[in-house]
């Protein structure tokens, strides 16, 4: 059996100031059956929903979960939290009989369990309740052996993974141990047997004898004897007793609790090799073979104290030994969330959350399949942005934030991620974030694009008037070489197409003067600037006469360094930042108040508003 759904009712984060309402969940999430990567910004719900969990199947650990007054969405006196299971077999169904529902679907008949836990405070005190489960929305009180069937295992954030692999009391590892089959003879254990006789060992040790009550003759070995009359001679004194000495008590739970998990061979080691241990032992606890109860794991920030390059070991293990037990972690590392399938990934944001599997956005197979492999660890800082600019290449990676930072808008402050897709496949990114149905996504996403959608090629010819003919894929544009530089006749069909579907929180910037570094030739605020630093790059080129008709060629047969010009541009323009404010700084704010296609940038400063909230 699996989680297949999560409702929430005025928990937390999730929820509102509108009546109760049963058939309006404020979270209805459903789960897939293996791995499920809760991802998102900070205060976005990852951790409201593992908590919802815990307080309804409870954990196998010790710990005590109880509800708090913070667990109730703000005002509210009611808050309801409902788990649905899926998938039985005939041995872990026979525990729920009694609350099973049958849901019929097009392949037959399958059962399923829903288990509530409805919490009210009055007066600022928070009644007492059960959890309860069947088939209408009160259910019926769940007995003790069927809610111990549905515990979870659960690693907390931060976890001090040294300290609960350690012997003492109610150790975790104890406990894992304690309930697997090796263990499953509490009263004849061979462990016992070994305890019996090593404590007899000791006992004989201080009092000069073996265990077999023979006297010990070794000088060292009656120095045992000596320490426990002394201490006796003391005891008698206060309170007429005497002592006896033991390493274990003798029954199978102490003994596990005297045990500790360690490296074979290794010596201080740190945080992450004991956060390896830790998550190793819980996944024995996952996969005992006599348990018929719920195999559901809840990591937070799996992440936690562990390398980059042994995070990307941890997920490929868990993905490829997920097929029976579920688990349920999240992250706040791009390095996982790129490794992770999408179809895996659940979006949280804005007290909403977005899963990625396929029907749920508007992306195909094909999308899947190609961002499976070019989706990596830089691109996947969109799953923690609370905005997103898109781009082709890496100039405009370097000069967008220089140019938002110009007109007062930091992008780091705003949460703002700028993804370098490294080609045109921005739209196959965009639609990451549409979604099939409500609610929809919130988050701003800008496309950054030019007229030159796609990589131009070098026509094979050129007429006697000038005209170069270049071609995308089909699509025809054509560029006149003038005196005063080319000038494009016509936008691709891709372009418009893009322009007319541009809608919503997903916005197209298209530049209309070629390329960007063209466009920066034609900006009235960036033009000497944008002139000046090409003339110190290209320092072999003659640039005294025929400037733009120079740029265009380089542009067409790609030798013009944008790369390089653009880092300085960014640059410099941070240098005035600091320096000369006024003289670069000024038109640049003047473009953005304005909110005009005036000068030629200015669909990248509209573009930095859109994902910014601006």
């Amino acid at each position: 059996m699996f989680l297949v759904n999560l409702k929430l009712w005025n928990f937390r984060i999730f929820g509102n100031n509108k009546p109760f309402d049963l058939l309006r969940p404020h979270l209805n999430l459903t789960f897939n059956q293996g791995i499920n990567v809760l991802i998102g910004e900070n205060d976005s719900g990852k951790t409201a929903i593992i908590d919802a969990i815990k307080i309804v199947l409870k954990t196998h650990s010790t710990e005590w979960i109880r509800v708090e007054e913070e667990d109730f969405f703000q005002d509210s006196e009611r808050f309801r939290i409902e788990c649905r299971f899926k998938g039985f077999t005939d041995d872990e169904a026979k525990y729920f009989t009694e609350w099973l529902d049958w849901e019929t679907g097009p392949n037959g008949g399958e059962p399923y369990l829903t288990v509530y836990y409805d919490v009210s405070r009055r007066n600022g005190r928070i009644m007492p309740t059960d959890i309860k489960a069947g088939i209408d929305d009160t259910g019926h009180v769940m007995n003790a052996e069927a809610k111990e069937m549905l515990r979870t295992t659960y690693l907390r954030p931060l976890r001090d993974a040294k300290s609960e692999l350690s012997p003492k009391r109610n150790s975790r590892l104890s406990q894992i141990l304690y309930s697997h089959k090796a263990f499953q003879d509490k009263k004849n254990h061979r462990l016992i047997t070994l305890a019996k006789l090593l404590n007899e060992e000791i006992a004989g040790y201080f009092k000069g004898q073996s265990a077999d009550g023979q006297s010990l003759t070794s000088e060292n070995d009656l120095l045992g004897k000596d320490v426990k009359e002394v201490i006796d001679e003391y005891l008698r004194r206060f309170s007429n007793k005497s002592t006896e000495f033991k390493m274990t008590r003798a029954e199978l739970k102490g003994i596990l609790e005297s045990l500790s998990l360690l490296f074979q061979d290794g010596y201080n080691l740190g945080l992450g090799s004991h956060n390896l241990l830790c998550i190793a032992s819980e996944l024995l606890h996952l996969k005992k073979n006599n348990w018929d109860g719920l195999r559901l794991g809840l990591i937070e920030e799996i992440e936690a104290h562990l390398h980059p390059q042994v995070q990307l070991q941890v997920v490929e293990t868990l993905k490829a030994h997920s097929a029976d037990m579920q688990l349920i972690f999240t992250t706040h590392s791009p390095n996982i969330g790129s490794k992770i399938p999408l179809e895996n990934l659940i979006i949280c944001h804005g007290g909403k959350v977005f899963p990625l599997r396929k029907g749920t956005t508007e992306l195909d197979d094909e999308d899947y399949q190609f961002l499976e492999i070019f989706l990596d660890t830089t691109k996947a800082n969109l799953f923690f942005a609370k905005g997103i600019i898109l781009v082709e290449g890496w100039a405009e990676e370097l000069l967008v934030p220089s140019l938002a930072k110009a007109i007062g808008i930091d992008l780091t402050a705003h949460g703002v991620a700028i993804i370098n897709v490294g080609s045109t496949a921005y739209l196959r990114y965009s639609k990451i974030f549409q979604r099939k149905e409500a609610p929809l996504m919130e988050i701003p996403v800008a496309i950054v694009t030019d007229v030159d959608i796609r990589t131009y090629e070098k026509s094979q010819k050129k007429d006697a008037a000038g005209k170069l003919e270049l071609d995308t894929e089909g699509k025809s544009t054509y560029v006149y070489i003038k005196r005063d530089g080319p000038t494009v006749e016509s936008e691709t069909k891709a372009a418009v197409k893009q322009k007319d579907e541009s809608s919503g929180i997903i916005q197209y910037y298209i530049g209309d003067k070629w390329t960007l570094e063209y466009a920066l030739y034609h900006s009235e605020a960036l033009q000497v600037l944008f002139k000046e630093l090409a003339e110190k790059v290209h320092s072999k080129t003659d640039w005294k006469t025929g400037w733009e008709a120079k740029l265009a060629e380089k542009l067409i047969e790609k030798r013009l360094d944008k790369t390089e010009i653009a880092y300085r541009l960014a640059n410099t323009i941070n240098q005035h930042l600091v320096k000369d404010p006024e003289r670069l700084l000024s038109p640049l704010k003047e473009i953005n108040l304005a909110d005009s296609d005036s000068d030629a940038i200015g669909y990248l400063l509209k573009a930095i508003r859109h994902a910014s909230g601006n």
